[in-house]
């Protein structure tokens, strides 16, 4: 709605991006314009911003995101190189069975922020009631077994204002982000292609504990599928770049743990809990996967000498 009060159609926006740019009290974008939303009709799908207008703040969404696998279509078990003749080709493999299949991404809007501009001051903070916004797409996890989970208390010193339990859950975090920051030199994507469990300062409900990446776009676009295809040799190379990494932060940087597109601006990290995690879930095998005959005995070569003998 422009100042004379006249209204015209400036963008249509994607349903699932939607309430990231348009909400009661937003300041939408639009050409280099600002302008603020007044209203908000989720019957007509119609929303009324004034404007251009000039104001010293912007505003920015608070929302959470949860991925809830189902069934999956695929599924391979890796295999255990301590039995005799089962030692696998490659030379890294997993403790636990990658899975690929189907995923559903909720979205949760509880509210926005509003920041100054230039200083990013914070000034007010608003509840939102916003429906959900869910997407069908496809996935690729690895549940973590729980004696790779116990790593991260027996391994770890003690931290004195952080249980084991929050370590653990900013070490499965950091694994998926590391899992997300290799993943290009695998598939023709970005780290920002894919979606993965991003942990929430203040949650308190249970999450699955696994190492999941999902498509980004409704029904899958196949990155999760190429990433499926080779998470073995994914998840040793996240070992890699988490233990040559040379930075001291806790939380990691972005050259191992860190991504700019995390939904939780990398709060929750503990990059040594992520690549205690990661280091359990890898086991790196020596075999070659045939098992090596066993040196001949002296009757035996005795008695092959003897047959040799007879023969000639």
């Amino acid at each position: 709605q422009g100042l004379d009060g006249e209204l015209t159609t400036m963008e249509e926006v994607e349903e699932w991006m939607a309430f990231y740019q348009i909400y009661e009290g937003a300041t939408y974008m639009n050409n280099g314009r600002t302008y603020l939303v007044r209203s908000l009709d989720l019957d007509t799908r119609v929303a009324i911003a004034k404007g251009p207008v000039k104001v010293d703040y912007y505003t920015q969404v608070r929302d959470r995101t949860d991925i809830r696998t189902s069934a999956p279509i695929l599924a391979y078990t890796p295999i255990d190189p301590s039995k005799p003749g089962a030692a696998p080709s490659r030379a890294v493999h997993l403790v636990a069975p990658p899975h690929y299949g189907p995923a559903t991404i909720t979205k949760t809007f509880t509210g926005y922020t509003k920041y100054r501009r230039i200083t990013g001051q914070f000034l007010d903070s608003v509840d939102l009631q916003i429906p959900e916004v869910s997407m069908d797409t496809m996935a690729a996890w690895v549940n973590v077994p729980e004696q790779v989970q116990s790593l991260v208390r027996t391994e770890l010193p003690p931290h004195e204002f952080m249980p084991w339990e929050e370590r653990l859950r900013g070490g499965l975090h950091a694994a998926c982000h590391a899992l997300c920051n290799v993943l290009p030199l695998f598939c023709q994507c970005s780290a920002a292609d894919v979606y993965t469990e991003c942990a929430y300062p203040a949650a308190t409900r249970f999450r699955p504990r696994t190492l999941l990446l999902a498509d980004r776009s409704r029904g899958g676009n196949g990155v999760s599928f190429q990433a499926y295809g080779v998470l073995v040799e994914l998840m040793g190379m996240a070992l890699r770049m988490v233990e040559e990494c040379d930075c001291t932060n806790f939380r990691g940087c972005p050259g191992c743990v860190q991504m700019l597109s995390c939904a939780e601006h990398n709060v929750v990290l503990d990059k040594e809990a992520g690549r205690v995690i990661l280091q359990g879930m890898v086991v790196h095998s020596s075999c070659s996967g045939t098992q090596p005959e066993p040196e001949p005995t002296s009757s035996e070569l005795s008695g092959r000498s003897e047959a040799r003998g007879t023969a000639e």
